[in-house]
């Protein structure tokens, strides 16, 4: 806090200037941080644009075919690609864990559930800065690479609402394993191949059916819902769930949580000195566990460096 006086001592309109205090919104703007740039690209296209595919550095490939009736606008009408000066694709991709709760994209469902992730990516495409979306009868193809591409897995559809993710809906559509060359031709990569039928986030996962149990982190008094938020970051799986906050006792929990899974706790803080505060311990999951965990003070750099390498 900063206090200036004026330069009388009788004068009654002291002007005080006050920091905020930090909220989560500081929180979710160190998270921003997090994401290496290159993993969003996006591709510029204009006029008549003939079957492609688009590839962006991680690895990720988007196809575009039969491009003058795979779009349409807000009315629900059709948007050739051809009508287009400027056609932007942009890819963002979340391969990563520390990704994942970086953009606010858990891999747990609208009923959070949990699931494991074979990779998301979310696509965003606009007409002249006007943004479009499949029509009802079309699907995108999308190919994520991944070293060892599991079974059962299924195309998942991010919910939005209010401009907020709120978890993952399973579309019923398959994923499959597939091949193809890395763009070089000298090697073959593998993946997942699937075809959406949304723009936006896309997800290709599997439900973690094994029994469940709630499990709480309990936190110092001094952090809250209002400075921390809280993570369950599975070890083998690509897997991120949200510990949700009680307002009254403090205590953050994930209600789904599958037994006998090693996983990583790991809180974000901030506190009204403008400290940084990481909390992470590692345990198996067990029957109804309640886990205290003791933040430790860090550097904003090192907050960073922690969750980009998780």
């Amino acid at each position: 806090m900063l206090a200036l006086a004026g330069l009388w001592s009788c004068r009654k309109d002291v002007e005080i200037f006050k920091a905020y205090p930090p909220t989560l919104e500081a929180i979710q703007h160190l998270l921003e941080q997090v994401p290496s740039a290159s993993t969003q690209t996006k591709f510029v296209l204009s006029g008549s644009v003939p079957d492609t595919m688009l590839a962006t550095p991680g690895g990720v490939r988007v196809f575009l075919t039969d491009n003058e009736h795979l779009f349409a606008g807000a009315d629900g009408a059709e948007v050739p690609c051809s009508s287009c000066q400027t056609l932007q694709v942009e890819v963002i991709e979340a391969l990563h864990k520390g990704d994942i709760i970086s953009r606010g994209i858990p891999t747990t469902t609208i009923t959070n559930k949990l699931l494991e992730s074979g990779g998301m990516v979310r696509i965003v495409v606009t007409c002249d800065g006007k943004p479009l979306h499949l029509k009802s009868d079309r699907k995108l193809k999308i190919q994520i690479p991944a070293n060892d591409p599991a079974d059962d897995m299924t195309v998942f559809s991010g919910v939005i609402k209010n401009d907020t993710f709120v978890g993952w809906q399973d579309s019923g559509l398959p994923v499959f394993q597939a091949e193809w060359p890395e763009p070089n031709g000298n090697n073959t990569v593998t993946g997942y191949e699937l075809f959406s039928p949304d723009l936006d986030w896309i997800n290709c996962d599997r439900f973690v059916n094994e029994q469940t149990t709630s499990f709480c982190v309990d936190l110092p008094a001094s952090f809250n819902p209002v400075n921390s938020t809280a993570y369950l970051v599975f070890d083998n799986i690509r897997a991120v769930a949200v510990l949700e906050a009680d307002a009254g006792s403090g205590t953050f929990c994930y209600q789904h949580a599958p037994h006998g899974y090693q996983v990583r706790i790991v809180t974000v803080s901030k506190t009204d000195d403008g400290k940084y505060w990481l909390g992470n311990s590692t345990t198996e999951i067990g029957t109804n566990a309640t886990l205290n965990v003791v933040p430790q003070e860090v550097t904003e750099q090192q907050m960073l460096n922690f969750l980009k390498n998780l």
